[in-house]
């Protein structure tokens, strides 16, 4: 039944596969030295899902999340959205579900600081949120995901990502202790690996540190065997139609 099963979701899913090539990814962004990573994640989703669901890519507002989100793991003590001191995906599409939805990047500017007050107007959502999912560790269940729901929100340790400067990041012992929030937005079957000095399966995921990181603000890592914890904790999120302007 295993064997079955991955064979039919080999045949469903492309060799190759990039959101960024079909207009469902925003242009990278930067977090600055604010700990927002998590909110940068949970806006590339929605970002994407807005996109399947009206056919319009509108770039949705970090500070919003940072100054208004204090949403709980209800299953995790203390895991509890908190600015740039760090937050949850999951708990981001919670609180978007919750209030009505996200304003867009322009109406609600990113000022990397998490001392303001919240000035959400919720005349002014541009994308909401009908429900949102954890997505399975198998790494062909996540393939599957992202081409049939668009950008995942991952979580990972960042650690090779600090001095990452280009090729597919494969190395031999990482922790899956996660860290960052990032995006997953496509895949490919092969890709150079400097460390391993030949070509492997790889994630591409949108990250938050500027266009000037890595490949223009782009990360590829090996897609295999969990490498720094990029497939356990992977999270979808389907969009509603507004009629925000």
């Amino acid at each position: 039944m295993q064997t079955r099963r991955r064979s039919f979701l080999l045949a469903i899913c492309p060799t190759d596969f990039d959101w960024r090539d079909r207009g469902a990814v925003t242009n990278v962004k930067d977090q600055g030295s604010c700990g927002s990573c998590w909110s940068f994640s949970a806006t590339g989703a929605l970002e994407g899902a807005h996109y399947l669901a009206t056919g319009e890519l509108v770039s949705l507002s970090e500070q919003q999340l940072v100054d208004c989100d204090h949403e709980c793991d209800p299953e995790e003590y203390g895991a509890c959205d908190s600015g740039c001191s760090g937050g949850l995906m999951n708990n981001a599409f919670e609180y978007a579900l919750k209030s009505g939805g996200l304003e867009r990047e322009e109406d609600y500017p990113y000022t990397g600081t998490d001392r303001g007050a919240c000035k959400f107007d919720k005349s002014k959502v541009a994308a909401s949120v009908s429900n949102f999912s954890v997505v399975s560790l198998d790494e062909d269940q996540i393939a599957a995901n992202l081409v049939k729901h668009g950008p995942l929100s991952v979580a990972i340790n960042a650690v090779f990502m600090q001095t990452y400067i280009g090729g597919v990041s494969c190395p031999y012992i990482c922790s899956k202790h996660q860290d960052h929030g990032v995006l997953l937005v496509g895949y490919g079957a092969s890709g150079y690996a400097p460390i391993r000095l030949k070509e492997k399966p790889f994630w591409i995921i949108k990250n938050s540190w500027g266009e000037n990181w890595g490949q223009n603000g782009y990360y590829k890592i090996c897609r295999a065997r969990n490498i720094c914890g990029v497939d356990s904790m992977v999270s979808t999120v389907a969009a509603i139609h507004t009629t925000a302007q």
